[in-house]
């Protein structure tokens, strides 16, 4: 079974993977870029997408991509992310005039990046980030990603738990053009709806969900594209499996339409160590 995530090889997608797809008839496959994932999983295998941070919230090119795709959330992991500056042996960290890495990274990092005025150059993944920095003769620059990779790769480091916030959590969801989740028991789902525009619709949703059984616990509004400023909800709701059918049907009752992203079991967290 091919799995796809964004690489390069030593990306924290393909840490995160690693916590879940161990087993030898697995093959990681990694991609450039977030719509790569989604169309490859669509032609065959599962993907993994990094879809939520806890600092940065959405990832809103990865959400977008998926949500288009009508592709099917199957399971989730979540994962600490302690975040390091490495360059090259040798250079001192008052040299370094630039940090490169992704742009989740960099919004992770930004009170350390704005302290020392460093210079921020975007990469596709924190991987990519080490690549450049070892492969360029510029000694000026330095990498943001995880302290493995960086040892692994020779890099030497400059500082450690650079993040904004000591706690930084991201969230992947797994992808399938099936519906059948990964694992048991199924105790999470996904939605996206619309109502009516006008006062009270979103508090009725809101209820009946809480009348089912379901426990809330993400919400987010979203333009629809296309449209004179229509939005729809997307929310993430645990319940047990068996008040699953009247979660659907509370929703159902009171929205203009819904779909049902994914039924899958709550993922766990990890800590970011290969």
């Amino acid at each position: 079974m091919n799995i796809y995530y964004l690489g390069p090889k030593g990306s924290y997608s393909e840490v995160a993977a690693k916590k879940i797809f161990s087993k030898k008839d697995y093959k990681l496959i990694p991609v450039d870029e977030f719509i790569d994932v989604v169309e490859k999983t669509k032609a065959d295998g599962i993907g993994i997408l990094g879809i939520e941070n806890s600092i940065t919230s959405s990832v809103h090119t990865s959400v977008d991509y998926m949500f288009a795709s009508k592709i099917n959330i199957i399971g989730e992991v979540m994962m600490n992310i302690d975040l390091y500056l490495g360059a090259k042996k040798n250079v001192k960290l008052r040299e370094i005039k630039r940090v490169l890495s992704h742009p989740q990274a960099l919004l992770q990092c930004s009170s350390f990046i704005d302290e020392h005025s460093f210079q921020k150059n975007k990469t596709s993944s924190t991987a990519a980030a080490i690549t450049q920095v070892l492969d360029s003769n510029d000694l000026k620059s330095a990498a943001i990603g995880d302290a493995e990779s960086l040892k692994k790769s020779g890099l030497e480091i400059l500082a450690k738990n650079i993040g904004n916030w000591q706690k930084n959590m991201t969230r992947w969801i797994i992808i399938s053009k099936d519906k059948k989740s990964l694992e048991r028991p199924i105790n999470k789902t996904t939605y996206i709806f619309k109502v009516l525009h006008e006062s009270g619709s979103l508090v009725k949703v809101l209820t009946a969900i809480a009348s089912a059984g379901g426990n809330m616990t993400k919400i987010e509004s979203r333009p629809v594209a296309g449209t004179d400023w229509e939005y729809e909800f997307w929310v993430d709701v645990e319940v047990e499996n068996r008040k699953l059918k009247a979660l659907d049907k509370a929703i159902n009752e009171n929205t203009l339409n819904f779909r049902k992203i994914g039924a899958y079991k709550k993922g766990k967290l990890y800590t970011n160590n290969i």
